[in-house]
């Protein structure tokens, strides 16, 4: 009957989507739909049969199936000759918008790898399972941290990844806009790099993040997406976007990835600054930021509004004592 049947996928759905919580499963789910623990084990055993999920170790976990892949760099003749030879065939049953992310963010990822890590060989690996896909692309050259450090002449790794989260950076302008690594990293539910020893991490719609990892060289990328994600390529680069649909003018800068733990001084304010002239519209996220110094709001939200005023700068998630600084900044009048 079909609102058995129904009912029956609601069920299963409502499992797979919670069997990784650190509740009772099988109790929740009885209790969710009101139906016997008996009842539910049957919608479980269903999803062992289908291959959908496994016990181990007494516990009910997604069942995922893995896929490697590795490549010379010297051997590779493009991106797309790789996608269309063994990716693409992993999406072939997800809606067209989610198929659409991953050969953007794959193609942008390992033509990255090709001919930005001085490395000699790729792997790509690939893990699927009901609810969502997530692909790992790794490479043993000199690490995307250092690659930029020493491409942009900083001083540390750390601030590489203030430069990689403006976007329009690039080390080489000549062959790319420094928009692939910006917009890949916007448009998973999960992105995080991982080089040298230090690791940048993104959920979009939340707060980036910055740790330190056990690895010590080259670069490794990790991308999650949702298999029925409603996400929407072109929405993603418009919210970048002022005026023009898809234009890239605009972007939104965590100031917490400077890497120093007091903001006080123009030079700190120069490094958020370098490049955002590019740009017409500037946020600043000032989440985690518990205190600027006069000197670093006055930089910012006057100095540089003097010399560039096509580009417009605002602050969000600031704290009372950052947007004391900053409200003082701008209405000082020399």
């Amino acid at each position: 009957m079909p609102g058995l049947r129904k009912r029956g996928e609601e069920i299963r759905l409502f499992i797979l989507e919670n069997i990784t919580g650190k509740r009772n499963i099988a109790a929740l789910t009885s209790e969710k739909f009101n139906i016997s623990l008996p009842a539910v084990y049957k919608h479980f055993d269903r999803l062992v049969c289908e291959n959908q999920i496994t016990k181990k170790n007494g516990q009910y976990i997604l069942q995922s199936k893995q896929c490697r892949y590795t490549y010379k760099i010297k051997d590779i003749i493009s991106e797309d000759t790789v996608w269309e030879k063994d990716i693409k065939k992993h999406f072939i049953n997800v809606p067209k918008n989610v198929w659409n992310i991953w050969i953007y963010g794959f193609l942008e990822i390992f033509n990255n790898a090709i001919e930005h890590s001085r490395g000699k060989k790729i792997n790509v690996v690939i893990n699927e399972n009901r609810l969502f896909t997530t692909m790992t692309i790794s490479d043993d050259g000199v690490g995307i941290f250092n690659n930029i450090k020493k491409g942009l002449k900083l001083t540390d790794e750390k601030d590489a990844l203030l430069e990689l989260a403006k976007g329009k950076r690039t080390t080489d302008k000549t062959r790319h806009s420094g928009q692939g690594i910006f917009f890949t990293s916007k448009i998973f539910d999960v992105f995080y790099i991982a080089s040298n020893g230090l690791v940048y991490g993104i959920i979009p719609e939340k707060n980036s993040m910055v740790k330190t990892s056990k690895a010590q060289s080259s670069t490794l990328v990790y991308m999650r997406l949702a298999n029925n994600n409603d996400k929407i390529l072109k929405s993603v680069f418009d919210k970048f976007s002022t005026e023009i649909p898809g234009d890239f003018d605009k972007t939104v800068v965590p100031v917490q990835l400077v890497n120093s733990s007091d903001l006080v001084s123009r030079s700190q304010a120069r490094r958020v600054l370098s490049g955002l002239e590019l740009f017409k519209e500037v946020v600043l996220d000032f989440s985690g930021i518990e205190y600027i110094g006069q000197a670093f709001a006055d930089e910012i939200f006057r100095v540089f509004n003097n010399f560039n005023p096509n580009t417009t700068i605002t602050a969000h998630n600031a704290n009372d004592d950052v947007t004391y600084m900053i409200n003082r900044a701008i209405n000082t009048k020399l």
